[in-house]
């Protein structure tokens, strides 16, 4: 009768007990395979760093918000403190919103490499015109005092002032000519930008409640400027159409509304947006407070110059996919090790799993120089090699060592596949997973994993164990 210590030495020298040890390793190499995952987003944030570094040189990403008129205004404020009357004048701001705009833009792409990085920049020509019709000051409020209509400017709102490239100037009704000047014009206003003072348009003296000195006016004016990675419009009138067109051949439409048309001709994209102001949540007169222009900020649109390859996704992804491909790689070096008569150590599959890991240290370092595809052929086929060529001199026979080489090639093939279908990437994955499981629950249907010898026939030598024991 067996004894308990047999039992245990048959079970630690049984495949089953091989089985969880190699299910452990498994684990156990989460360790490097996080360190990975560190790297990988190092690096990224390094490449981030970069691309914020040439966007402060060159021009960051350009929000155009505006053009607005602000209008400052008095009101009369009565209260009683201690049983008198206190009178107190505030002075306040409004702002309102042209009627028309159109805009013509013109992005003029190309990239620029700091290091191994490579960074989408782009020099903008906008042309603006539209109308803004005769302000009141009803809409905005109901007990005002005075109206400083000779104060009055035009704003401009623009997120990276820097990227101004030429001296602009405010066309009034196609003759009055009113140089831009820095800044909103509002004291301590947050938003950046440059605006234009009114005060030489016809009819603006004094102060006055009423707007019969302010007319309706059309205005137009040009802007040329540097950005970097986006160029996006606030839809501030009651009518704004938007056409852009830029040479860069893979662009993102982004923000709160889509292009009614676009072209996506690789020489020469083009796209056009018209917003009503009924499509966004904000009114055409309101007082300037704290927030200042940025309660329209959530409503740009345009477009983004992206990277075409951004490998460091690629890879991150690749990498979320390494614990299934290192089990499916263990279990077929272990049912290979049960059809043989050598053994392979667990320092051994501890190697082959670092190997497996370590492709993904080669993938990222080869990809930041040559590019994604190359760099995964290569990666990929140093990988395979190095296992196969090691599986087969451990084993020490071709014919494994072969069969470990079309088992890797498929798993390399597959996870490129899956990391294309980008969209089906989940439902790719998912299916190779469970095809690969009941790969290993099949072939190693006939696996004694107990570890026990069949009695053999009376005169018949004893058969040979499934798996040998190994230490």
């Amino acid at each position: 009768m067996e004894t308990i210590a047999e039992a245990i030495g048959r079970f630690l020298n049984s495949p089953g007990f091989k089985f969880f040890l190699i299910c452990g390793l498994i684990l156990l190499l989460t360790i490097p395979l996080l360190l990975v995952w560190g790297l990988i987003e190092e690096r990224e944030k390094r490449a981030e760093g970069i691309q914020q570094e040439v966007a402060r040189e060159w021009g960051g990403a350009q929000l155009i918000n505006g053009p607005v008129l602000i209008v400052p205004y008095a009101v009369l404020r009565v209260s009683m403190q201690a049983g008198k009357r206190t009178e107190e004048t505030l002075e306040r701001r409004a702002v309102f919103l042209p009627r028309t705009l159109n805009v013509r833009a013109k992005a003029a792409t190309k990239v620029l490499r700091r290091s191994i990085y490579d960074v989408a920049v782009y020099t903008g020509d906008l042309q603006f015109e539209g109308r803004f019709d005769a302000p009141d000051l009803s809409e905005v409020e109901a007990d005002v005092q005075s109206v400083r209509w000779h104060d009055a400017i035009l704003a401009i709102g623009i997120s990276d002032v820097s990227g101004l490239k030429k001296a602009a100037s405010l066309f009034v009704d196609g003759g009055t000519e009113i140089p831009f000047e820095p800044s909103l014009g509002v004291a301590g206003a947050r938003d950046t930008g440059i605006h234009a003072r009114l005060a030489s348009l016809p009819g603006l003296s004094g102060e006055q409640t009423d707007g019969s000195g302010f007319k309706g006016f059309n205005y137009r004016f040009s802007l040329v400027m540097n950005g970097s990675a986006q160029l996006s419009f606030a839809p501030v009138a009651q009518q704004t159409t938007v056409g852009l067109s830029s040479d860069w051949p893979d662009p993102s439409f982004t923000g709160a509304f889509l292009p009614t048309d676009r072209v996506l001709n690789p020489a020469a994209i083009s796209a056009r947006w018209e917003v009503p102001h009924l499509a966004r949540s904000v009114p055409q007169a309101w007082t300037l407070g704290s927030d200042g222009l940025n309660r329209l900020s959530s409503y740009a649109f345009g477009m983004r110059f992206i990277v075409p390859v951004d490998f460091y996704q690629v890879v991150a992804r690749a990498a979320k996919y390494a614990m299934m491909f290192l089990a499916t790689a263990f279990m077929a070096v272990f049912v290979l090790e049960l059809g043989s008569k050598r053994e392979v150590h667990p320092v051994q599959y501890l190697l082959v799993g670092l190997a497996m890991a370590f492709f993904y240290v080669l993938l990222l370092s080869l990809a930041e120089q040559i590019g994604f595809l190359p760099s995964y052929l290569a990666a990929s086929g140093a990988t395979v090699m190095l296992i196969a060529t090691y599986v087969g001199s451990v084993q020490r026979s071709f014919v494994e060592g072969l069969i470990m080489l079309c088992v890797l090639v498929i798993l390399y093939g597959l996870l490129y596949m899956i990391l294309q279908l980008e969209d089906y990437a989940l439902l790719a994955g998912a299916i190779a997973g469970f095809v690969m499981l009941a790969a290993v629950m099949f072939g190693t249907l006939r696996v004694d994993w107990w570890g026990k010898q069949k009695a053999p026939p009376d005169g018949q030598p004893s058969a040979q164990p499934i798996s040998q024991p190994w230490g």
